[in-house]
Order: C-alpha cells, then sequence, then structure tokens
C-alpha cells in the first residue's frame, strides 16, 4: 500500500500501520510522479467522509485506477459501479468495497475508470457549476 500526501492524521495512520508493508510518500509535488503512482495502483482509496469535490479521486480515474470512495461523501456521485465503489466510514466496509472492485478484470475496471473520468472535462464541469448557480 502507498499513501500519498501530508495531513494531521499522518503520525496516527504511520503508527496504526506498525511494520506492514506501507509506504508513507508524504507530498510529492511532480505532477508525472503523482500520475505513475496512480496509474500503478490497483485501486485508490478516498475515505474522507467529507470531500466536496474530490480532485485527487477524479485523477485516479483518469489514470484508469478505480476508486474506492466514502459514501458519505461527494465523491459518491462521481462514481459509477462500474468505475469503483463506495464504502460505509469503517474498515470492514471498505476492505468489502475494494474486494468488489478487485473482483472485476482488470482491463474492465481500467477502461470503466477511464471513461468515467472523460465525464468530467474542464470545461464541463465549469458549465455545470454554472448551471448550478443559475449563471448560464
Amino acid at each position: 500500500m502507498v499513501v500519498v500526501g501530508e495531513g494531521p492524521l499522518r503520525a496516527r495512520l504511520q503508527r496504526q500501520a506498525g511494520r506492514l508493508p506501507v509506504d508513507f510518500l508524504g507530498y510529492v509535488g511532480c505532477r508525472d510522479t503523482v500520475a505513475g503512482i496512480l496509474a500503478s495502483a490497483d485501486v485508490a482509496l478516498a475515505p474522507g467522509p467529507h470531500e466536496t469535490f474530490g480532485l485527487a479521486a477524479l485523477e485516479a480515474l483518469a489514470c484508469g485506477t478505480p476508486a474506492v470512495v466514502s459514501r458519505t461523501s461527494a465523491l459518491a456521485e462521481i462514481l459509477t459501479t462500474d468505475s469503483g465503489a463506495t464504502a460505509d466510514n469503517d474498515a470492514r466496509a471498505v476492505a468489502h468495497a475494494v474486494t468488489t472492485v478487485m473482483s472485476r478484470p482488470e482491463p474492465q475496471r481500467r477502461h470503466s475508470a477511464r471513461q468515467r473520468a472523460e465525464q468530467f472535462s474542464w470545461p464541463r464541469s465549469a458549465q455545470g457549476m454554472l448551471t448550478a448557480l443559475g449563471a448560464s
């Protein structure tokens, strides 16, 4: 498992991981490196219960990596059953969602993830925001 990013929970997560094979990379500033990490992953986890849009999950989808997200976050609206899975906010539910995603053939998972990401181009996202705000 690879954890990318910084935040107030990092030290606690490192303690919980203990001797498990988890690499904490911290902040990764190079976009190409981030894209490589995402593309090489089997699944991306975004378990935060209060994500608003979740660019990281969308970036994973664009790299062909399905995502598992919290059912209570806005990310749940981004995913389809083919591009990932949602989970309740507990470890067992997240593990079950990962198992569900991984049970699909890899080519299908990756194709579906990329296809879903294409639905969220910047122009399309901006137009959707303008429409939601009543500005278009």
